[in-house]
């Protein structure tokens, strides 16, 4: 992974030390990673009266693109509705059609301007466009910057399953602008801090004790302290993905309290938060590895501290109103077992010995059982 000089925005409205852009390997090219501390796109140049791009957005996103520095109305635009409900293959289907609409060649490059879900399906859009088109991603919230944007996992979901439907589909750039998150809702702005925790606990001792240490700062949004955990978790990801493209080694790792989560989010038709979710399934994942003495006791105390602290739920049934208590275990169960890293129907699940220690193990259902009564 190689350092570039930074990219300095033309004008600022809150100086803060940015910290230098960087680029990472896959094996579609280099994807770039630019820092910028004001909202822009990228510029493209128009021929002809039009512009081979699309934008791709939600709802909520919209009036902050058009704001955007180098927005252009000549680009055609997708708005979808908000929620993780719109990662499905209708809407996967209506930006393809757009592109077809506005006669997009292989050359074209799709532009998406929102979260996880937004980044997602726009990318998995332009991985099939034409068996692959061009693709720069502006995340707008602070889970999108640290995770769903870095790596090129592209996904829709598929009859209430998260993300059955996907590629590996790297981006050539990604567009970080730290500005768009002050206006972040607190559910969406809690949601990512529990994936930056998360890469965290699997690869950087410092971001991980950045939670106990600069609480104050995190929970006040502090743009220096929100700009440096998102750099470290972003530079953390790329190191990964860079070794382990495809997830077939250490990648399955970034899983970390992902089966447990997905399966709560599919019970809950998604009304609970992917990072509300990842910490839950956090919280599980260190029960059931205190059950087969693989986890740290000391360890898996103090993790359980900070989840509890910034609000998260670590009961071993969801606090959710809507969760039906009655049947929890089973149709958590249910829906694990659909998870893509089973193994002839055996549900393996990323666990940790400590700190930076982590594994993959087959798990008996009756021990996960056990976790979520």
């Amino acid at each position: 992974m190689q350092l570039q000089q930074p990219r300095i925005p033309s004008k600022t409205d809150e100086m803060i030390q940015l910290p230098q852009s960087f680029s990472f390997s896959t094996p579609h090219g280099s994807t770039y990673v630019w820092y910028s501390n004001t909202v822009r796109l990228p510029q493209f140049p128009e021929e002809k009266g039009r512009v081979d791009a699309l934008y791709v957005c939600d709802e909520h996103t919209l009036p902050l693109l058009r704001q955007a520095e180098n927005f252009s109305d000549k680009v055609p635009l997708v708005v979808l509705p908000a929620g993780d409900e719109s990662k499905n293959l209708n809407n996967l289907a209506l930006i393809a059609e757009k592109a077809a609409e506005y006669e997009l060649d292989r050359q074209a490059c799709f532009i998406a301007f929102g979260g996880g879900m937004v980044c997602d399906i726009t990318a998995l859009a332009a991985s099939l466009y034409m068996r692959g088109v061009h693709c720069i991603l502006v995340p707008t919230t602070v889970l999108a910057m640290a995770d769903a944007s870095i790596g090129g996992k592209t996904a829709v979901n598929l009859s209430g399953y998260k993300n059955l439907i996907g590629t590996f589909f790297a981006a050539s750039s990604i567009i970080l602008c730290f500005p768009v998150l002050r206006s972040l809702p607190e559910n969406e702005y809690r949601s990512g801090l529990a994936e930056i925790l998360k890469i965290g606990a699997l690869y950087d001792l410092e971001l991980y004790r950045m939670f106990s240490t600069h609480y104050d700062e995190i929970i006040a949004r502090d743009s220096a302290c929100i700009s440096q955990l998102i750099r470290r978790a972003a530079e953390a990801k790329a190191r990964v993905v860079e070794r382990d493209f495809t997830e077939q080694g250490e990648r399955a790792f970034l899983n970390f309290g992902h089966t447990f989560a997905h399966a709560l989010e599919s019970l809950t038709r998604f009304s609970v938060s992917h990072g509300d979710a990842v910490a839950w399934g956090m919280s599980r994942a260190l029960a059931v590895g205190l059950r087969l003495q693989l986890t740290d006791n000391d360890y898996a105390n103090s993790f359980t501290t900070i989840l509890n602290r910034y609000g998260w739920c670590t009961n071993p049934v969801y606090f959710s109103r809507q969760v039906k208590t009655c049947s929890f275990a089973d149709e958590i169960i249910a829906r694990m077992k659909k998870d893509k890293k089973n193994r002839g129907g055996v549900i393996r699940l990323i666990l940790q010995e400590n700190i930076l220690k982590t594994q993959i193990r087959e798990v008996e259902i009756s021990t996960i059982r056990e976790v979520l009564i």
